[in-house]
């Protein structure tokens, strides 16, 4: 029974000191995880200029473009052009029917004829009557309606002379001439097609050389844009739309008078220098108006940029420590952000957050980029 007893105190002071051990331990580790110093990979503030942009979706569109329409009705007779050839100016594009305006200045010249030998008429008789009346042999009245006569023939000639020289315009008009060197579009009629004057367009001319690049800016960001072309040229640079690759350099040629109502943006067109062979009419760009730069502004990159509720901060290594630093976050460009906040020139922020890192935290550079 003694034995018994003796053996179980062993046991419980065995298992006693066993615990002992172990929260001694736990505690030496918690304190020891406490001055863990965490190695971290950080960048240092730049302080530089930094651009003034304004991004925006664009559309390539010929500088010089004419939209071909019929100037009379009338059904198209030929096709003198196929799509996407090139013509010069004057060059016949389509041919209308002819016959009704042909049919009209027949018609008026029998009737400009006519007036013409009435009014030759009226002349004769007018010179007549005017010494008769002189002499008292006739009287005024039947002069005076000599008078008028003349005068109606020579309506009726003016008349018939106007409408000979519309029969004729539109006679001409029936004939489609290319009004400037380019390239055919598409074409939307074809021989036998019924088309109406001022109607549908028939093709597109498209003249070779210079592109526009039509885009528009929002209200917000008109002050900006006002402000950079009253110190001067604004110069842009276009991208292709996919690969965001570089693909022209041109200068902003205008910017309209007045806001779009159904948008609220500003229409604008940037004139390309050159006409690089990628691009297309119709094809969709980004354009990047460069607006000028902001001197001495503060520098990071954006990974380096944490959120709150309070708002946005970065991580700055300061005595070997982590130090929560507050910014103000002004611009964003390729990755890059113009802040403001209690930030010095080469003051290294982290740009990967450990899991355990914590304000006061012990850090070691891994790796200070630039």
């Amino acid at each position: 029974m003694k034995l018994r007893i003796l053996v179980i105190l062993v046991v419980l002071t065995l298992l006693a000191g066993v615990a002992y051990r172990i929260q001694h331990q736990d505690a030496g580790d918690e304190r020891k995880s406490g001055d863990r110093v965490l190695s971290v990979k950080t960048v240092r503030v730049a302080v530089r200029d930094f651009p003034r942009v304004i991004d925006l979706p664009g559309t390539l569109e010929a500088a010089q473009q004419v939209i071909i329409t019929a100037q009379v009705s009338g059904t198209v007779l030929r096709q003198h052009v196929e799509e996407g050839e090139a013509v010069r100016a004057g060059q016949p594009l389509f041919s209308l029917d002819a016959r009704p305006a042909e049919a009209r200045m027949a018609q008026s010249q029998a009737a400009l004829t006519g007036a013409r030998a009435e009014t030759a008429e009226a002349e004769k008789r007018l010179q007549r009557l005017s010494p008769l009346m002189q002499s008292g042999y006739i009287s005024r009245q039947e002069y005076d309606d000599a008078m008028l006569a003349l005068e109606a023939a020579r309506a009726r000639a003016g008349t018939a002379r106007a409408e000979l020289q519309a029969a004729q315009l539109d006679a001409g008009y029936a004939q489609i001439r290319a009004p400037i060197a380019g390239r055919v579009g598409r074409i939307a009629v074809r021989p036998g097609s019924l088309v109406q004057a001022g109607g549908e367009p028939l093709t597109t001319i498209l003249a070779p050389g210079a592109l526009d690049v039509r885009a528009s800016v929002a209200q917000q960001d008109l002050g900006e844009l006002v402000a950079a072309r009253a110190q001067g040229t604004v110069t842009a640079e276009v991208f292709h739309e996919t690969d965001r690759a570089l693909r022209a350099q041109g200068v902003v040629a205008f910017v309209d008078a007045q806001i779009d109502p159904a948008t609220g943006t500003l229409p604008i067109k940037v004139r390309l220098t050159g006409t690089p062979p990628a691009l297309l009419s119709g094809q969709g760009v980004r354009v990047r108006l460069l607006l000028g730069a902001e001197p001495n502004a503060k520098v990071v990159p954006e990974a380096a940029l944490q959120h709150a509720q309070e708002g946005a901060y970065v991580y700055v290594v300061r005595e070997g420590r982590a130090a929560v630093q507050p910014v103000r976050l002004v611009r964003s460009l390729d990755g890059q952000l113009m802040v403001e906040g209690e930030l010095r020139a080469g003051e290294p922020v982290l740009i990967e957050i450990p899991q355990r890192l914590k304000a006061g935290s012990k850090v070691k550079l891994e790796s200070a980029r630039r």
